[in-house]
């Protein structure tokens, strides 16, 4: 537990950091190249923190060595997050097409099912098919995505071509990372705008509203470590 606590604390403190440099980003205005080579490098950095960052936890999670060992192992070797995230990016992508031709398409799906069945409560289903398609994107694709990226933390460049896939689809482990994501990340969420009707629009409004987000913040990662958690020791040691 005391690793734990230890990699959770290094998680928040490490997002922080990537959160800090997007905000960073938002400040600069894209008006020239020097502008726009500035906005490139701050996303270059965000995105090998990223890595540093997730590695590093990956490790230290997953083995019994030093904390500082495991944060050597992530500076080395953080860069490689670019592969795993170019996974994830095309789960993203392919789930958008999916989501954009299904809404496209509905009316036309209704008709032939009323046609063919006559049933007309298709609700459910279009329901069904966009909890199906965000379970592809963020449950496999988180999957896919920590695993591929365990194998890059524990082995370097050989981890490129090792068999990341067969465990990423391991269905233990998409439960674990789908179930993590679902209760510790996007029924938090909800309540982020959530304010009591009974606050007083004083200086205990935007306190409020941080201590709120802070919560959100330290639960969100507490989900991201138990989905890092759950990557295959033999791939993180």
């Amino acid at each position: 537990m005391n690793r734990f606590f230890a990699t959770l604390a290094w998680l928040c403190v490490g997002h922080a950091a990537v959160l800090g440099l997007f905000w960073l980003l938002l400040q600069v205005p894209e008006s020239n190249a020097w502008m726009l080579a500035t906005s490139a490098l701050i996303v270059a950095a965000g995105v090998i923190l990223l890595g540093v960052v997730n590695a590093s936890a990956i490790i230290s999670l997953r083995s019994i060595d030093p904390m500082s060992a495991a944060v050597r192992s992530g500076l080395r070797r953080g860069w490689l997050v670019v592969f795993p995230l170019a996974v994830f990016g095309c789960l993203w992508w392919l789930t958008g097409a999916a989501s954009s031709w299904l809404s496209r398409h509905a009316g036309e799906m209704d008709a032939w099912i009323i046609a063919k069945t006559g049933w007309t409560a298709t609700a459910g289903l279009h329901a069904a098919l966009g909890w199906i398609i965000a379970f592809v994107r963020y449950g496999v694709g988180a999957s896919l995505a920590i695993t591929w990226m365990g194998q890059l933390a524990s082995r370097g460049v050989a981890g490129l071509v090792s068999n990341w896939i067969r465990d990423g689809f391991a269905w233990t482990r998409l439960l674990v990372v789908s179930a993590a994501l679902l209760i510790g990340i996007w029924l938090p969420w909800q309540a982020v705008y959530w304010r009591p009707a009974s606050l007083p629009a004083t200086w205990i409004e935007p306190a409020f509203a941080a201590i709120k987000l802070l919560v959100l913040f330290v639960v969100a990662n507490v989900a991201w470590a138990v989905v890092l958690r759950s990557v295959p020791r033999r791939t993180a040691s």
